[in-house]
């Protein structure tokens, strides 16, 4: 859409300063500016804010593609609790039994999302690369 609309101010100056150049004797500096500048704007905001989109919003985003939705449950439960909690409570706050709370945490270790710490009679488990939020850090 940009390039046509750069086409047809082109196609305009081409005309235009040809019908300018007879009326002012051959003296025409050729492509308006004033019509060009806001093409030039355009363009350059149309490339600007997807990069920015992707840079600022990019990193905060917390879905991991290719996870079932139990998955994704254990993952937005860790979240919640500043990226790390014990797995007996994992199973008990989303309802899972001990088995599949254990097959769902050990499907996320193989795919390197979490990692699990023996401590005691369960395992602590943590998002890896996990980083609290600046409003977390204020508290």
């Amino acid at each position: 859409m940009l390039a046509t609309a750069a086409l047809s101010v082109w196609q305009h100056d081409v005309v235009m300063g040809g019908m300018m150049r007879r009326m002012m004797g051959g003296v025409f500096p050729g492509m308006m500016l004033w019509m060009v500048t806001p093409l030039i704007i355009a363009a350059a905001v149309l490339m600007i804010l997807p990069v920015a989109f992707y840079i600022l919003l990019g990193s905060q985003t917390t879905s991991i593609t290719g996870l079932t939705e139990e998955e994704k449950a254990v993952v937005d439960y860790l979240t919640r609790n500043g990226g790390s909690s014990e797995q007996r409570a994992i199973a008990k706050t989303l309802g899972f039994s001990r088995l599949k709370t254990h097959r769902l945490i050990a499907s996320l270790r193989r795919r390197n999302v979490v990692e699990v710490e023996p401590r005691g009679r369960t395992n602590i488990v943590k998002l890896k690369n996990f980083q609290k939020t600046s409003a977390e850090n204020l508290v």
